[in-house]
């Protein structure tokens, strides 16, 4: 069985990055900035909610960028500790001849930090933001989650099983928000601090 899905993940592989023409310039260059810019894009659009909650003088605003930031801080505490335990699963480059279009580590292939990053973004912003927050982390995620495959550093796998894991976490942020530790002090905390330094 775990043959026949290694076999299928390498097959989707290649037909994705079938697709791109590393003769072609402009397409490279394309890809390669689709493949990082997202987590920039991320971090903008929590400052302009955070900004908009300022100008609205309304702290949800605040509180749902706050809730978004704490969803993603986890999600890198999450890749910290499975990097520590699961197996090495080496890059697509380190098992084929085809040099990948951006240079990476040769770390570990399995989980993608990019892909964990961008599920935990999406599915916060889904709960706890205005739906064109959540509309354009759909879309640019997607063009970097299909441009980390693109330019050969990761398998779809690497990408797509973190799907389902944070379907999961971000329902069960959504369902403790109003939990102590949130109410208490992950929240007003930061808000606090921001107001005294007039933001």
């Amino acid at each position: 069985m775990l043959e026949k899905i290694i076999s299928a993940d390498i097959w989707l592989l290649k037909f994705i990055q079938s697709f791109v023409d590393p003769d072609n310039g402009i397409q490279v260059e394309i890809i390669k900035l689709l493949s990082d810019f997202w987590v920039i894009l991320v971090v903008i659009l929590l400052i302009w909610l955070w900004i908009y909650g300022v100008y609205k003088k309304k702290d949800i605003f605040k509180e749902n960028a706050l809730m978004i930031f704490y969803s993603i801080a986890f999600s890198f505490l999450i890749y910290v500790i499975l990097n520590l335990w699961l197996p090495l699963r080496p890059r697509p480059e380190t098992v084929s001849a085809i040099r990948p279009l951006v240079d990476h580590l040769p770390d570990n292939s399995f989980p993608s930090w990019h892909a964990i990053f961008a599920w935990a973004s999406i599915f916060a912003s889904y709960f706890f933001s205005k739906r064109c927050v959540f509309s354009v982390l759909v879309i640019f995620s997607f063009l970097m989650l299909i441009s980390r495959i693109m330019v050969w550093i990761h398998y779809p796998t690497d990408i797509f099983v973190w799907l389902i894991i944070w379907m999961i976490w971000a329902f069960f942020v959504y369902k403790n928000k109003d939990s102590g530790i949130f109410k208490k002090y992950l929240l007003p905390f930061p808000i606090k601090i921001a107001k005294f330094i007039k933001l």
